[in-house]
């Protein structure tokens, strides 16, 4: 429908007006024909320019509520699956089914961890809310660099722990001697590194996990690769990875759970701190993230 009304009520009258102003310009003989011939034109350009903007916003904004549609189902769905287990449970225990006190241990464990999920989920949500209003506040200070990556790590070892990931077969730590300081906040810096290494770990291959983490200084930054051996990205995808809601649809790729905010925020978080975020990726060969950071010497 948006192609019929574009055609009809712009590209039409557009098409008209350059062939007025065409015709303007190869017949006429007077000054005033010349210069009325360009006006047709200027405005035959612009009308163009202006379709094309109103057309590329369009599309933008359709595609940002159809995100936006997959988002609130995908959520919906995450916050149901915890929310369900943790009412079987409690009806379990309420209901007396269980006497043995090794069973009741366990579905305890098994309710820890399912709000412990769904409490990460709405502080994530939240989170998010308050970067899109503007409200998000960073406390920055001089911090090691080592002293943020050895954070998240211990952050990806607790999930780990708490089976939010699968075991990991190597981590490797490659950090610089003598690296300057860093200026950021050491918690949302470390939560981005965080969100950035347990993604590596989800998409990496099963049994076989590969996590590098580096960390060296480039001209007047510090510089934190994060790399993985998973199936990598496609190329065509990694312009959007940023965006929010947006998640890779690839056959080749895992379906990873995940609502699309994650590498949002880490975007949000790195481009608050004055640096910048890019990912390097071929498909099949793992992908490498590079945070730059200003380097405070």
């Amino acid at each position: 429908m948006l192609v019929v009304l574009v055609l009809c009520f712009a590209v039409a009258p557009a098409a008209l007006l350059l062939t007025v102003g065409v015709l303007v310009l190869v017949f006429g003989h007077q000054a005033h024909d010349y210069v009325f011939g360009v006006l047709i034109l200027s405005l035959a350009l612009t009308f163009i320019a202006g379709i094309t903007a109103t057309v590329v916003y369009v599309r933008r904004g359709t595609s940002l509520a159809k995100l936006q549609a997959e988002f609130v189902q995908k959520v919906s769905h995450d916050l149901r699956t915890p929310l369900t287990s943790i009412k079987m449970f409690v009806e379990t225990l309420q209901g007396g089914r269980l006497t043995d006190r090794d069973k009741i241990d366990e579905c305890l464990d098994v309710l820890a961890r399912e709000t412990d999920r769904l409490t990460a989920m709405v502080e994530r949500l939240l989170e998010w809310a308050r970067m899109e209003a503007g409200k998000r506040a960073y406390d920055p200070e001089l911090v090691a660099v080592d002293k943020v990556i050895d954070s998240a790590l211990e952050g990806l070892e607790a999930l780990v722990k708490l089976g939010g990931l699968e075991s990991i077969t190597h981590v490797h730590r490659e950090i610089a001697d003598h690296l300057p300081k860093i200026d950021v906040d050491p918690e949302a810096m470390a939560d981005a590194l965080l969100n950035v290494m347990s993604n590596a770990v989800r998409y990496s291959p099963a049994g076989n996990k590969e996590v590098t983490v580096r960390a060296f200084k480039r001209e007047h930054d510090v510089v934190i690769t994060i790399t993985d051996n998973g199936p990598g990205i496609p190329q065509h995808e990694q312009s959007r990875i940023f965006e929010k809601f947006y998640r890779v649809v690839d056959p080749a790729l895992p379906d990873v759970d995940g609502t699309g905010l994650g590498l949002a925020m880490v975007h949000h978080i790195v481009r608050a701190h004055r640096g910048r975020i890019t990912v390097q990726s071929d498909v099949g060969k793992g992908a490498s993230f590079h945070i730059f950071l200003p380097a405070v010497d």
